[in-house]
């Protein structure tokens, strides 16, 4: 294989290991919770973190936007476990509410970006094969604490 080939195929390689090492896990646990639909909140507010990162003026790859999703995503992962608590009634709506406020959050966001539907697209679909082995570090670092 040319070493071209290798240089784009590897990093996406070690991306796709890195989702499989923590979205089986955490995948296991919503199941066993039988609460579906909260790692679609939960991934919907660190997109929103990315936005809002984005927003700020701050550098699209690195540690802050990695910060910011993460940051985002457990205080979200926070209020929700909180709402279990104390609203186990309506759970799933309020996981939903938290799905809509988000994406709603985010589209207005991005429209005072002249470039936002370009943002838009790249959070929803992804660039696998373009990232790079630099923006691989603030991942695992983030992702270590859930391998087990």
């Amino acid at each position: 294989m040319p070493s071209a080939e290798l240089s784009i195929l590897l990093p996406a390689f070690l991306a796709g290991l890195l989702v499989l090492a923590t979205h089986v896990p955490l995948g296991r646990l919503v199941l066993e919770r039988g609460i579906v639909f909260i790692d679609l909140a939960i991934a919907q507010v660190a997109g929103l973190g990315v936005v809002a990162a984005d927003a700020m003026g701050w550098e699209p790859q690195g540690w802050s936007v990695e910060f910011s999703a993460a940051a985002a995503a457990l205080v979200a992962a926070a209020g929700l476990l909180w709402s279990e608590r104390h609203l186990a009634a309506v759970q799933e709506a309020v996981i939903g509410v938290v799905f809509v406020v988000a994406a709603s959050a985010e589209l207005i966001l991005l429209s005072f970006n002249p470039h936002g539907a370009e943002h838009l697209k790249d959070l929803l679909v992804g660039q696998i094969l373009w990232v790079e082995p630099r923006e691989l570090l603030p991942v695992a670092v983030l992702y270590a604490p859930c391998w087990r």
